[in-house]
């Protein structure tokens, strides 16, 4: 009776420490940034955007150049002029500088956006294609390569949806 109730005890132990996992979902990562880097349409939205960054740098650099040429005319005539004609020149100069400093975080700021914009854009056009391909290879879950710390690379489906991506998207 004490060696059927040990036998019983001993095999619900092994019973309940076994840990076995059996999942069924195939997870899938993808390197959202690469595709961002790498693919065709995206590289054609950067650097429409580093065309227009410097149509905009050349412009700020003309105006700081009008600056930098106004502030050396005020310290030409500094000792020529009156000391009220001389503050008048070097607060409308500050005044001027501080238009060119607001209009530059401006700018910088519209670049920002209309490139967040832009790229938000790309990625609600290649959501309905990766969605495609989770279907296809019937994968449950993507998860974004930069959240993971280790996993084989037979799992990686960056490439192939680059390949996609760059084949479907003109």
């Amino acid at each position: 009776m004490i060696f059927k109730k040990k036998f019983y005890l001993i095999i619900i132990f092994f019973l309940l420490v076994q840990n076995i996992v059996w999942s069924s979902e195939k997870i899938a990562f993808l390197d959202v940034e690469y595709i961002i880097n790498k693919s065709k349409p995206a590289l054609l939205i950067i650097k429409e955007i580093e065309k227009i960054r410097d149509q905009e740098t050349k412009k700020l650099k003309s105006i700081e150049n009008d600056l930098k040429k106004k502030d050396e005319e005020i310290v030409k005539t500094k000792n020529l002029i009156s000391k009220e004609e001389l503050n008048k020149k070097i607060l409308s100069l500050r005044k001027e500088v501080k238009s060119f400093e607001e209009l530059k975080k401006k700018i910088i700021k519209d670049l920002n956006i209309k490139k967040n914009k832009e790229l938000d854009q790309f990625m609600k056009l290649i959501n309905p294609i990766i969605q495609e391909y989770m279907k296809e290879n019937s994968i449950d879950i993507i998860i974004d390569k930069k959240n993971i710390f280790m996993a084989k690379s037979k799992n990686d489906i960056t490439n192939d949806i680059l390949e996609i991506i760059n084949t479907k998207i003109k």
